[in-house]
């Protein structure tokens, strides 16, 4: 098994070969959020209240709350940042996933990898749209399936 716990430091940067990355914050949204109270508060004006408010949420999220990254994706391998230590790092070899599932929490969901030594990493993540598309890609019929549980 080739798949391991590095430090950051020690991590490839080329970034050609990098395919995504997914970070916490979803900044691309956050910037249309932004525009889009901007051009209400322009526009519209009996909406100016909404304007301001939209303005005002996505210019907080852009500012004060943080940001890291969660995980890359390569052609090669996977890299989660979700160590205790912000200088650590696990590189997880496509070939070594013997199976991932994507499970739902209250408070943000995980991303759980079994690997081929019988290990499990776990990631935090945030939405499984992208992440199921890459892993498709890359680990292919690896996926176990989650069923959601209603409260009755």
């Amino acid at each position: 098994m080739r798949s391991q716990k590095i430090k950051i430091r020690n991590v490839e940067t080329d970034k050609s070969k990098l395919v995504r990355t997914l970070r916490v914050k979803p900044t691309p949204l956050l910037f249309f959020i932004l525009f889009c109270g901007i051009g209400i508060i322009f526009f519209v004006p009996y909406l100016i209240i909404l304007g301001i408010g939209l303005v005002m949420a996505a210019g907080f999220a852009l500012i004060v709350l943080p940001d890291r990254i969660l995980c890359e994706f390569t052609k090669d391998y996977l890299v989660l940042y979700n160590h205790p230590n912000r200088d650590d790092c696990t590189l997880v070899y496509w070939e070594d996933i013997v199976s991932w599932q994507y499970e739902y929490h209250g408070a943000c969901d995980q991303l759980v990898l079994i690997l081929v030594d019988g290990s499990t990493e776990r990631q935090d993540v945030y939405s499984k749209r992208v992440l199921k598309k890459y892993l498709d890609m890359y680990a292919p019929g690896k996926e176990i399936k989650t069923t959601r549980m209603r409260k009755r």
